[in-house]
């Protein structure tokens, strides 16, 4: 098996070249996570200007990847994804995504993970899909209730590159079952570190090369650096985090991109024709700020992503209000936010309820001041979750605001209607709520307003499926807040609602 020496990973970026001259072999790996629909540029609002520039999206990307082809020819280049192909924009939604999948097939793509969001629609979705547009999916660790590896995917596929057999092995989240649609609760997730040892036992001889490609999160694919360490590259996702020159935990080197198709990671291996061994590396991520010249352009992906925009885009440009400041997330897990307070007192709102929260995981953007399109809101609440009313006991209540503050295994709670006193520290204490002012009482029913991927178990609070009565509206979320703008402004709500003692 190929292992970058520790030598060579402190030389990425440099290169070393041999004493003597070597038959070299070269292989380019090029990796993406997390697009989630992007099918058209969006404002890189983290970037200096008036508008923003515009970055990424599914047609610079599939222009950046035909360069890399032309550069150095395709049977020297893998193209991998992370997971999270749709959920996120509209365009990603159509079909229940299928059709933004075809897209992302025409781009290239050799191996594309299973991220959780692809199971948003059930599993008879997922496999649908990927029936429909030949997806070449990976997924390893999942097991059906026989026991055997889910059949909608592969554990993994091999390609033949720079001389080389490359396997690409797929490995998703054991959390799944608590973020996604109910049908994942009927599978197995087997430790992604354990399966990826099973699956090199199956291969044994048979390639040259394995690469994870995982939707794990960065500190989930470190366990499977140090676990197995003789890795080259491991191609990440789910945790949406930049890596701009990648991270390497012991001598692997692991590669996340961001989200939303802004970035193109690339990895460059020269090898020794003969051994195999790998002689020098280069890594870097490419920012998709620049709009590609006629010429460079994919045809195909611009034609699909093209037809998708349009036929989303004359009912999402539609302005429904005025934001008077931005509507922000929150950047510390004891603090509420603007886009958190103005969700949670929306929900609270429309059932007149007494209390309610809202899953932070579940806000996907922050918007800017100034007006507010239908997109907007479709991005800051992308998934197809409604309103629910809960009468639910005092101790369940509390019970649930307590994991949110004492928990890690989810992305915290905003409320509307509660304050909640908490220690501060590496382990914070929820030591006291406030309902509307007054003491919370455990013993005491009360309306609890929240959305249906909280109400059934998700995030695992599973206190709530304690509650007495259940209402379910069905409008979206997002309708919901659009319909608070009401064509006027808004200004987002400041107050923090988390005492901190």
């Amino acid at each position: 098996m190929l292992r970058l020496s520790g030598l060579l990973l402190a030389a990425l970026c440099v290169g070393l070249h041999p004493a003597s001259r070597i038959e070299e072999s070269h292989l380019v790996i090029l990796h993406t996570n997390d697009v989630h629909g992007q099918a058209k540029p969006r404002p890189a609002t983290w970037l200096k200007g008036d508008p923003p520039p515009e970055v990424g999206g599914l047609p610079r990307l599939a222009a950046m990847v035909k360069a890399v082809h032309e550069e150095v020819g395709e049977q020297n280049v893998l193209l991998l994804d992370g997971g999270d192909w749709t959920q996120g924009t509209p365009e990603g939604l159509m079909n229940e995504g299928a059709s933004f999948v075809e897209a992302m097939v025409a781009v290239g793509y050799d191996a594309m993970c299973v991220g959780n969001h692809e199971l948003d629609h059930g599993l008879a979705s997922l496999e649908a899909m990927i029936q429909a547009t030949g997806a070449p999916a990976v997924l390893a660790n999942v097991r059906a209730e026989d026991g055997e590896r889910v059949s909608l995917a592969p554990s993994h596929r091999i390609f033949d590159r720079a001389g080389l057999k490359v396997a690409v092995v797929g490995l998703l989240t054991p959390v799944t079952p608590s973020i996604t649609h109910s049908d994942a609760k009927a599978l197995s997730f087997a430790d992604p570190v354990v399966e990826l040892t099973r699956v090199r036992a199956e291969l044994g001889e048979a390639v040259d090369l394995v690469i994870p490609a995982t939707h794990l999160g960065v500190d989930t694919d470190r366990l499977i650096a140090q676990a197995h360490p003789d890795l080259p590259f491991i191609v990440g996702g789910h945790s949406h985090t930049y890596l701009r020159e990648g991270v390497i935990e012991g001598e692997v080197l692991i590669g996340q991109v961001g989200s939303k198709a802004s970035n193109l990671g690339r990895l460059d291996l020269w090898l020794d024709s003969e051994t195999h061994e790998v002689l020098r590396s280069e890594y870097k991520v490419v920012s998709l700020l620049d709009e590609p010249a006629g010429e460079a352009r994919s045809e195909v992906v611009d034609a699909l992503c093209a037809a998708l925009v349009a036929k989303s885009e004359a009912k999402m440009k539609e302005v429904v209000g005025e934001l008077t400041a931005p509507l922000t997330r929150a950047k510390s897990s004891l603090e509420s936010s603007p886009a958190g307070n103005l969700i949670a007192d929306t929900f609270r709102a429309h059932f007149d309820a007494e209390c309610a929260f809202q899953n932070r995981g579940g806000i996907r953007c922050d918007l800017p001041k100034g007006a507010v399109t239908r997109r907007d809101l479709f991005e800051i609440l992308p998934f197809g979750n409604h309103p629910v009313l809960l009468e639910l006991k005092g101790e369940h209540l509390e019970g649930t605001l307590r994991q949110a503050v004492e928990g890690t295994s989810h992305s915290g709670l905003e409320v509307s209607g509660l304050t909640l006193e908490v220690t501060g520290g590496d382990q914070p204490k929820l030591v006291g709520v406030l309902v509307n002012g007054e003491a919370l009482d455990p013993k005491r029913t009360y309306r609890v307003a929240t959305n249906n991927f909280l109400a059934e178990g998700g995030d695992n609070f599973l206190l709530l499926a304690e509650a007495e009565s259940v209402t379910h509206d069905q409008i979206y979320l997002r309708t919901l807040l659009e319909q608070r703008f009401k064509g006027g402004s808004l200004t987002p709500p400041i107050d923090n609602r988390y005492r901190v003692r």
